[in-house]
């Protein structure tokens, strides 16, 4: 038997039906189509696995290969959890904590409320989020995006700092965090792919300028109004330069200058947001009563309190747009987080579904509890897994000391300066810009650029919702044309060799002037079957008179619709009236059923269908050979 005939399908539809053509359903089939189809079907089934004897070592040795530990409870805790990983975690969650209430603070604040708000909204959904998640070192709360992303969003509806502004950020939580449920119940995980990294990039850059700016009257001490553009903001600081107050200036500047000096030359766990919180409030307390410097006043005492958010479809209209942003940004945020820390750990694994309801039910607990939207937050999980979190105790400890924070110590706030606050901001936004992704696609892929740059401008000054839209539509453009003009290369021998190259990348390819060979670099469907069609007209045009035979090489071809079946059969037809015969080599399971079904290779016939090129070569050179069609093709299901 020739060894074209020793042939595999590894479960395609006709796999399914027979071990061994020949059998009784063969004879039936034989029958009713007759000896034709059967050799039709000894083609649709060449093989695009290993031979018998090989994938029964594969399967063999697949049940003794080891696999990824996997969690045997719901919570991600490690084995060895017993021996001291509940101190590791106590230690953890105090490190976070102390870095957590500054952070929070400062983010309530950029929201466009109270900073206690800031404090609530990190109780309640790091609560639920430790419970729910896969993961234990991810640490949600206030962030800073988040926060900006909800003052745009909201400043046009309420004023910010107003009782009516904080109703629509507690209901616009509460919005996002039941989208992001819905998308867990309709298993979208993968929705993340929308984001593009260029895209992910250029927003949350665009967004670290438009939160540093917007900084700037707090930092130093300027009565500008708000404004959600770089060119407003810009402007509105400028017109108000006449209240510039220099004692802010100097403690927002100095405490800058601490921060950075501290992220130099300290440990990375030492608590420089923590105490340069308490020198501040103490010095302002003590020294700084008479220097006019605004600070966050009274905090009141004790736990959010249990509200129900006021619902109405048209809040909840008028909070969509920006919620689903949120939505996607928040998730991103927390995938990103997750997979950079998993594969240091076997015990866990990042579950893109279970994410998506632990931030989903995060964000409705919180709304209950006057919760402002939350997010991942890059530096305190940084924090947590640096501290030695081993699971989710170490994040129910943190909220726990929280908790204490809130019923004891918020009195301790009073004398706390804004400008403070500000710098924190600003300091923990300043590694969002992500200059080093801007260098290296500059260099590297100048359209993705081009989508970062865009994606950027829109952000700064068109908004945020506007500025991700657009990233998104220029990225699925992008996509789309890559996808309708693919990658089609003639293929030559490399000479000496049995491989077969691009003639534009091997020069010294060795070519046929009889013989066109072509590989196409995509599956052919609706989207790019015109161009492939065009493009294999023009080479056969190219080649002229002498061109007797053509060869696509099929391997890459992993998918195939009725427009592409439409565009080949064509291409098919016009060869067919200059005497020139089309072979088709290495094509796959699913592309050989298309083509059967669809009664191509039928038509074709049975003699121009190849496992490789060099067979269609040896039967294009020795056509009177037997290839022996009417032997039984081995299968398996």
């Amino acid at each position: 038997m020739s060894k074209q005939l020793i042939l595999i399908d590894r479960g395609g539809w006709w796999g399914r039906q027979n071990r061994v053509v020949g059998g009784r359903h063969q004879k039936s089939t034989a029958k009713k189509f007759g000896q034709h189809k059967h050799k039709m079907r000894q083609v649709a089934n060449l093989a695009d696995g290993p031979s018998l004897p090989m994938r029964n070592f594969a399967l063999a040795n697949h049940s003794n290969r080891p696999t990824s530990p996997m969690p045997a409870n719901w919570f991600p805790f490690p084995a060895d959890y017993r021996q001291g990983g509940f101190l590791s975690d106590l230690t953890a969650g105090f490190t976070l904590c102390i870095l957590l209430i500054p952070q929070a603070m400062a983010y309530g604040m950029l929201a466009g409320v109270d900073p206690v708000y800031g404090l609530y909204a990190a109780l309640v959904p790091m609560v639920i989020y430790a419970l729910t998640a896969s993961t234990p070192h991810v640490s949600v709360g206030p962030t800073a995006l988040a926060s900006l992303l909800c003052l745009n969003g909201l400043a046009g509806l309420a004023e910010p700092g107003s009782a009516e502004y904080l109703g629509y950020a507690v209901l616009l939580a509460g919005v996002t965090g039941a989208l992001q449920l819905l998308y867990s119940i309709l298993r979208l995980g993968g929705i993340a792919s929308l984001l593009s990294r260029p895209v992910l990039s250029g927003f949350v850059s665009a967004a670290a300028v438009l939160i540093m700016v917007s900084q700037l009257n707090t930092l130093m001490g300027i009565n500008a109004e708000r404004a959600g553009f770089l060119h407003s903001t810009l402007l509105n600081l400028f017109n108000s330069l006449e209240s510039f107050h220099w004692p802010t200036a100097l403690l927002g500047g100095g405490t800058l200058i601490v921060l950075w000096l501290g992220s130099r030359f300290l440990p990375k766990k030492f608590p420089t947001f923590f105490l340069v919180v308490a020198i501040s409030t103490v010095l302002v307390w003590q020294l700084g009563q008479s220097w006019d410097i605004s600070t966050v006043g009274y905090v009141p005492s004790g736990l959010p309190s249990f509200l129900l958010p006021e619902l109405s479809m048209a809040s909840i209209r008028e909070v969509l747009p920006v919620a689903l942003v949120i939505s996607l940004i928040s998730f991103v945020e927390t995938l990103s987080i997750g997979k950079a820390f998993a594969p240091d750990y076997e015990y866990y694994r990042v579950r893109p579904n279970r994410e998506l309801a632990a931030l989903g039910l995060s964000k409705i607990g919180g709304a209950f509890f006057q919760g402002i939207p939350t997010s991942a937050s890059f530096s305190r999980s940084a924090v947590l897994e640096g501290a030695g979190g081993r699971s989710p105790v170490s994040g129910i400890l943190s909220a726990l000391m929280l908790v204490v924070v809130l019923l004891f110590l918020t009195p301790a706030f009073y004398y706390l300066p804004k400008p403070v606050l500000a710098a924190i901001i600003v300091f923990s936004v300043r590694n969002l810009f992500d200059l080093r992704e801007m260098k290296r696609l500059w260099s590297l892929a100048p359209k993705e650029f081009f989508t970062l740059l865009l994606t950027f401008l829109f952000t700064l000054f068109a908004g945020l919702q506007y500025g991700i839209a657009g990233g998104v539509l220029l990225s699925l453009y992008f996509a789309f044309a890559r996808a309708a003009r693919p990658h089609l290369a003639e293929l030559g021998r490399v000479e000496g060799t049995n491989a077969f190259r691009n003639v534009e990348r091997f020069k010294g390819s060795v070519c046929d002037p009889t013989v066109l060979i072509v590989r196409f670099d995509s599956e052919l469907y609706f989207s790019n079957a015109d161009f492939f069609r065009d493009e294999m007209e023009a080479l056969v045009a190219k080649k002229g008179d002498a061109l007797r035979a053509v060869i696509i090489d099929g391997h890459t071809i992993n998918d195939i619709d009725s427009s592409g079946i439409y565009a080949l059969t064509r291409f098919l037809e016009g060869l067919e009236r200059r005497n020139i015969s089309l072979y088709l080599c290495g094509t796959i399971g699913p592309v050989r059923d298309m083509l059967f079904k669809s009664g191509l290779m039928e038509r074709m016939g049975a003699d121009r269908h190849f496992l490789s090129i060099q067979s269609a070569l040896a039967y294009i050179n020795d056509a009177s050979r037997d290839r022996g069609w009417d032997s039984p093709a081995v299968q398996h299901g």
